[in-house]
């Protein structure tokens, strides 16, 4: 157990109980010294041995006191740090989450408007085909735009269903582990207040 005290507080506790010791020694002494000792040595040595644990008994409050002080000093310090972590993670998460959606809007829209482009001009190729009696080459044109624009789509959704698992795995490898503060505190038997002392 440390006995020496963190705040000026303990110290001067520690002081007037070691003055106020060292008085009631003293005068304890001087009782004795001037009456029969031969007589009255166990009463002077109860009054010394309750003297001692009361002694004892207030030093080791002031101890617990100051150890109690410093572990919510630690806990408050802990939470503080684990709110700032969650804080920190949130805000990363949410920008990855906007400069994933940012990147994909702008691939997206330059892809968009030249497949567009591509298969638009495709179908009105297979229609002016279809006009010029070119039945069966119109309908292959018509049907290969047709499946172009499909894979196109098909495409644009898988590239979405991949883009939210990797958010979703990033998130979980993001995650923060909640600990309850008193199973945090003590561990096998110590507390954290043993272990800033070592």
């Amino acid at each position: 157990m440390n006995l020496m005290p963190s705040g000026f507080g303990s110290f001067l506790r520690f002081l007037l109980g070691t003055l106020l010791l060292q008085g009631v020694t003293l005068l304890l002494i001087y009782t004795a010294l001037h009456t029969d000792w031969l007589k009255t040595w166990p009463l002077f040595a109860a009054l010394g041995g309750a003297i001692a644990v009361l002694v004892a008994l207030w030093f080791n409050t002031i101890v617990l006191a100051d150890r109690h002080r410093t572990v919510s000093k630690v806990s408050e310090r802990h939470s503080k740090e684990r709110e700032k972590i969650k804080l920190r993670a949130e805000q990363e998460r949410l920008k990855a989450t906007k400069e994933a959606a940012r990147v994909q809007k702008r691939a997206s829209m330059g892809l968009s408007l030249k497949t567009g482009l591509v298969v638009g001009g495709t179908f009105g190729l297979g229609i002016a085909m279809m006009f010029a009696q070119f039945m069966t080459l119109g309908l292959v044109t018509l049907t290969a735009a047709g499946g172009a624009a499909l894979g196109y789509a098909v495409r644009a959704r898988q590239e979405k269903a991949i883009a939210a698992k990797r958010l979703a795995a990033e998130e979980r490898s993001l995650r923060i582990i909640e600990v309850e503060p008193k199973a945090a505190l003590v561990r096998q038997g110590r507390s954290v207040g043993d272990e800033l002392k070592t």
